[in-house]
């Protein structure tokens, strides 16, 4: 992520009325929410007023993003059904807001702890962690899977009850620069 998006549409008056209804319900700035809006109805190629997540991945930012279902089940709270899973633009927003350079650390720390918690049950276990592995590695090597799953766990499970909590995951990545891989400049 860290990328800039360019792109040249004129906003209308409607999509500048837009601009400060979205401004209640997310992180960017009058200026981000414009090129929002640019972004949003170039990906509208149907002009429907909706954008189904497989439009997310013409965006450079999702196109390789192994999450982008879990993305859009995190930020909007429903399962994306492929192609029939279609976004307003305020659900685009609110979906692109924690990836707002003024999205604080704990709102990053805490969104990417939703991605890691597959189940949604507050805490990572050992399936949580496995399916997200599946993911990022493409792998069902259950040898490799377990041996990470291992080590992650000797590390972040304090409290070895089996499970990863939101302060243990927040130890675990506290150096790393979850801002940067979680930030689009718009």
């Amino acid at each position: 992520m860290g990328n800039k998006i360019s792109t040249s549409e004129t906003l209308d008056k409607e999509d500048l009325e837009k601009i400060e209804e979205l401004k209640m319900i997310s992180n960017f700035s009058d200026k981000e929410l414009n090129r929002l809006i640019r972004i949003f109805n170039q990906l509208d190629a149907d002009k429907s007023g909706t954008v189904g997540t497989q439009e997310l991945f013409q965006m450079k930012e999702f196109r390789a993003n192994p999450f982008i279902h879990r993305i859009t089940k995190v930020s909007l709270g429903k399962e994306d059904d492929g192609d029939n899973t279609s976004l307003s633009i305020q659900e685009f927003a609110q979906l692109m807001s924690v990836f707002s350079i003024r999205a604080t650390r704990e709102q990053k720390l805490r969104y990417a702890f939703k991605i890691y918690d597959v189940d949604g049950d507050g805490k990572i276990s050992k399936e949580d962690l496995r399916e997200t592995l599946q993911l990022i590695t493409m792998s069902n090597d259950e040898d490799f899977l377990e041996e990470v799953l291992n080590q992650v766990f000797q590390e972040a499970d304090t409290d070895e009850d089996g499970f990863i909590l939101f302060e243990d995951f927040s130890k675990v990545v506290m150096n790393s620069d979850i801002e940067g891989k979680l930030t689009i400049d718009f």
